[in-house]
Formats: structure tokens, sequence, C-alpha cells
């Protein structure tokens, strides 16, 4: 029956999610949406860091994601992209530092392409304090900066109320690394909730990275079935011999006190598992 199910959903899928990697131990790829050729964007992500460093998530007690997300226009365009971008890194990139803080953030400029003066930004970023400094670093910080004019538009950060996160994986054949397209054998998604980023962090993310990127039975079965459904184990031990690559995609969706009451980070994370170095070449 098992057998019957996976060869009627043979489909081939196109995967938007083949970005450049991060090079991590584990495939992590980010991608952004498109800006157009008249902005500047830059990517701010230390979950790289924070995974390798298993001392990293040491934090005592619950402490709510912290967002950002503002957007500006000038009203008499000056200044180029580079001098927009250096006063937020110096409001905010730069006290927001990777030994104290996970953070996602994403930073765009747009300019006149006659004049090449900036005409609008926008910052988008998700972060949690790492420990108990520097959740005392951050009372501080918003103390001093929220609610303080960054580039003529209100500088607001808000706290996020908890996080559900929708998570897709799918699995199947890919001719190559570096095709975009996979002939998809089973896609499925499956929705958690987590008090925080911190706490999706340590425990979804943590279990990606010790258990995902595996073709130990013992391993890559117990984590779908964990995170998908009860009989997740049975249901992909068939998939996954069919296999060469499996990918997991998790989106966050915060819950906010204000409108809009659901924030989504136009960064998205995706995990890649390339099977094809093991000796079968096949995810189990």
């Amino acid at each position: 029956m098992k057998i019957s199910i996976i060869a009627a959903s043979l489909m081939a899928a196109s995967l938007s999610g083949h970005a450049e990697s991060l090079q991590t131990s584990f495939d992590i790829r980010m991608t952004a949406p498109s800006a157009g050729k008249h902005t500047v964007v830059k990517k701010y992500s230390n979950l790289k860091e924070v995974m390798s460093n298993h001392q990293s998530l040491i934090r005592n007690g619950n402490y709510p994601t912290q967002i950002v997300r503002i957007r500006g226009e000038f009203a008499h365009p000056s200044r180029y992209c580079d001098e927009v971008l250096g006063d937020i890194d110096e409001f905010f990139n730069r006290k927001i530092t990777s030994d104290q803080f996970l953070y996602n953030t994403l930073v765009f400029c747009g300019f006149d392409p006659a004049t090449e003066y900036a005409t609008q930004f926008a910052i988008n970023s998700y972060f949690d304090p790492l420990n108990d400094k520097a959740v005392a670093y951050l009372q501080t910080y918003l103390a001093e900066h929220n609610g303080r004019e960054l580039l003529g538009t209100t500088f607001q950060v808000e706290e996020a109320k908890g996080v559900a996160v929708s998570m897709d994986i799918d699995a199947g054949e890919e001719a190559d690394r570096s095709s975009q397209v996979l002939t998809r054998y089973r896609h499925d998604n499956q929705t958690h909730y987590f008090s925080s980023n911190y706490d999706l962090t340590k425990q979804l993310i943590t279990d990606i990275r010790q258990r995902f990127y595996s073709n130990d039975p013992d391993k890559i079965l117990p984590f779908l079935q964990k995170w998908f459904f009860h009989n997740a184990g049975s249901m992909y031990y068939y998939v996954l011999k069919s296999s060469n690559f499996v990918e997991l995609r998790p989106q966050r969706l915060f819950i906010m006190d204000k409108e809009p009451k659901v924030y989504t980070s136009p960064l998205r994370m995706y995990f890649a598992h390339h099977c094809d170095n093991y000796e079968n070449s096949r995810c189990l």
C-alpha cells in the first residue's frame, strides 16, 4: 500500500529554495525576495555561529522575541544608500551583537537611479537575547533607543507574543545539486507553536541539526515522527529509501499585539539534506 502511494505521488515540482548556501555544517539556505535593481539589500544572520556553539543557548527563563518592522521614505533625498545603511548599522545592527543575541535581519535601501540618492529604506528583524546578561543589556538599549527617530522615522522595537512555525517537508529525486527541479515523492506540512524564536531554535533547529542530516533510520525517522505526524516514521521509511534529497522549509509567523497582528520576515530559511555522499546515495 505504501509503495503504491509513493508511485502515485511522483510529480515534478520546482523548488525556489535552492539559494546560496551559508556553508554551515548543516546546509542552511536563506533567501530574500527580489527587490529590483535600484535597491540595496543587506542580510545579517548568526544562526550558523549560534548552532556551532553548544554553549550559546544558556538563558534562564522566558523572554519575548524582539521585532523590528519599520520603513521610511525621504521626502527630499540627499544621501546615498551607503550612508543610510551606515546609520542603520550604527543605531541598530552593531548594537545587537552576535555574542549576546540570536538575530536574523534584512535591510533594504531603495534609490533614484538618476541621482543615486536614497529614496526609502526598510528594516525587518527578529532577535532574541542568548543569556541573562544580554537581557539586561537589551533593556538598557531599548530604554535609550526605542521610540527615537532614525532617518526621519520612529524606530520601534516590538515584543512578539509567540511564534507559530508552519514547516513544509519535500522528499524526492534531484538530478544534481545545481538542479532547480525536484521530482517530488512526498510533501507534508505541520504547524507548531513556541513562546519565542529562542525556544524554537533551542527545540526545533537544534533537533534539525542533530537528527535531520542523517540517513540513520534511528535518527531521521523519530525526528519526522516528532515534528510531523504519528506514523511519519513508517510512511517515510519507503520514501527516503527512494530519495536522494530532503528539504525542510520552516516559516515563522510571529504573533503581535499591534496591527498587522502577524509578522512574517521576508528572509526565508531552508534546510537541505543532499544524500549523494552516502554509500547508497539515498536518504535512508
